[in-house]
C-alpha cells in the first residue's frame, strides 16, 4: 500500500512536470529515483516573481551629480555667458570660463540682442561664442585673431592719447615754472 501511494505521488509530480522517475540499478537491484526534469520548460510566472523580488531588494545607487566641469565646452560657455549677462549671485560657474573676446562681445550687445541671445539654449550660445555656429539675429563674435587686432588698435590709440596728454601737461608745467621763476626774480619791497 505504501508503494502504491508513493507511485501515485511520483506520477502526480511527473504529470506536473517537476520531477521524473528514473530507473537506477543500485547494488544489483532496480530502484526508482525521482529527479528534477531538465526538459521541462521553466516557469515564467515564478521566474518573473523572483526577478521582481530581486529587483525590489537591490539597492539603487543615486547617479553622480553632473558638475560644471563635466559639461562639454560649448555648454560651459553658454552657461557662463548667461551668468555674465544676468548674474545670479549663487552660481557655481568659475569666473575665468569666458575669454576677454567673449566678454567684450557680450558687453557690446544691445539689450535686444542680449534678450535674443538668452532665448537660445546654453549649448547653442556657447557654439555661437566659440565661432562654431552663427545664431540668427545676432552679430558674429570676433575670432581670437580679430579681437587681438582690435585690442592692439585700442591700445595704440590709448597710448597716443596718453602721450598727447603728457605733452600738454609738460607745456603747462613749463609755463608754470616760467611764471614762478619770474615771480621769484622780482624784488619784493622791504617792510619798514
Amino acid at each position: 500500500m505504501l508503494k502504491a501511494l508513493a507511485a501515485i505521488v511520483a506520477r502526480a509530480l511527473a504529470a506536473a512536470g517537476r520531477v521524473t522517475l528514473v530507473p537506477i540499478i543500485e547494488g544489483g537491484k532496480l530502484v526508482w529515483r525521482t529527479v528534477r526534469s531538465a526538459l521541462v520548460p521553466p516557469d515564467p510566472v515564478g521566474e518573473a516573481k523572483a526577478a521582481f523580488e530581486a529587483e525590489a531588494q537591490r539597492v539603487v545607487e543615486a547617479p553622480a551629480p553632473v558638475t560644471f566641469d563635466m559639461l562639454e565646452p560649448a555648454k560651459q560657455w553658454g552657461l557662463a555667458a548667461a551668468e555674465h549677462l544676468q548674474p545670479s549671485g549663487d552660481s557655481e560657474i568659475p569666473p575665468g570660463t569666458l575669454d576677454r573676446a567673449a566678454l567684450a562681445y557680450l558687453d557690446g550687445l544691445t539689450p535686444q540682442e542680449r534678450a535674443t541671445l538668452l532665448s537660445y539654449e546654453p549649448r547653442d550660445v556657447g557654439e555661437h561664442l566659440l565661432g562654431e555656429r552663427a545664431l540668427k539675429g545676432l552679430p558674429k563674435p570676433p575670432k581670437p585673431a580679430e579681437f587681438a587686432a582690435i585690442e592692439g588698435q585700442a591700445a595704440a590709440a590709448s597710448a597716443a592719447a596718453t602721450r598727447a596728454e603728457m605733452e600738454v601737461d609738460e607745456a603747462q608745467i613749463a609755463l608754470i615754472n616760467l611764471v614762478f621763476d619770474d615771480i621769484l626774480d622780482e624784488q619784493l619791497p622791504r617792510a619798514a
